[in-house]
This record gives C-alpha cells, structure tokens and sequence, in this order.
C-alpha cells in the first residue's frame, strides 16, 4: 500500500499570504489541528498547527522555566494580548517549515515509521519531487485503514460447548 493510495487529497490549506486570523477560522471551520501552509504554486511552505499558535502566544520565560512559580504568573489577560497581537500577523509567523514530507509512492509502513520518528505532527504532508502539496496522511488515516483491513482477518469464533 502507497501513500498516494490512502492519502486525503485536496485538504484544507492557508496561503503564505494569509493573516493568522484567517488561518484560524478556516481551521476551526474545518475542525483542524494542522494546516498545510502553501505558495501561489502549490508548494509546501510549512504547516501550522494549533500547538505552533499556543507556543506564539505562551510567554518564554514561562516555557523555559526561568519562572520558578507560574502560579503567581500574569494571567490570562496576557494571553489574550498576546492572542490579539497574533491574529493580525501573517500565517508565516508561526509556520512550521519543516513538516514531515513524504512521497506518494511511499509505503504506508514507511510513512508509519516516520510519523512515529517525526516526533512533530500526527500528519504527514505527501508531496512531488518539487514540493507541491498532494494530500495529507494522518495517524488517524492509518489506523481507520489498518481497522478496515482489520475485519477481514478477524479470527473465526469457536463455538461455546
């Protein structure tokens, strides 16, 4: 089994140009935790995930530990500053542009490995030798795929004595 053959093609993306305003409505819209980031041409600029905007918007000092006690931390009136000044920005401010990347004639084994290596997303972006989007395999992808292949091998029941 490839890739290209489970993949979910045409997946909901943001252009480079797009505010995060934008990006965020269109992924909470669509209920997305990720979003492939593309150029005019289709090319694979990054991905912006739901966890890429929170670590834009949570303080440093407060992730590095620098601040012994995050209960006497501002609160979440710092976060929603922070959220404001973010929405306005361009998708590029918190792209991340090295998602995983892998090819359409690529074994589900192998995407399986990588998405486990990876360590980054639950996703990867299948993409052309030039870097344009093709579709989206998730973790998810996989496993629905392997639960319909699944039901086929299932052992037969032996009856009750």
């Amino acid at each position: 089994m490839q890739a290209q053959e489970i993949m979910t093609r045409d997946p909901i993306t943001a252009s480079g140009a797009d505010t995060m305003v934008v990006a965020l409505e269109r992924m909470q819209q669509h209920r997305l935790h990720m979003m492939p980031v593309l150029d005019e041409g289709g090319v694979v600029l990054g991905v912006v995930t739901l966890f890429s905007i929170l670590e834009h918007i949570v303080p440093n000092y407060i992730t590095t530990g620098d601040l012994k006690s995050v209960t006497y931390a501002p609160d979440l009136g710092l976060l929603r500053r922070q959220y404001g000044v973010l929405i306005g920005e361009s998708v590029m401010t918190v792209v991340d542009d090295e998602p995983l990347l892998v090819k359409p004639e690529e074994s589900l084994l192998s995407v399986a490995s990588a998405l486990i290596t990876f360590e980054k997303h639950e996703h990867a972006l299948v993409a052309d030798a030039r870097k344009r989007l093709l579709g989206v395999i998730s973790v998810g992808d996989i496993l629905a795929y392997l639960k319909r292949g699944a039901r086929c091998l299932r052992p037969a029941r032996t009856p009750r004595t």
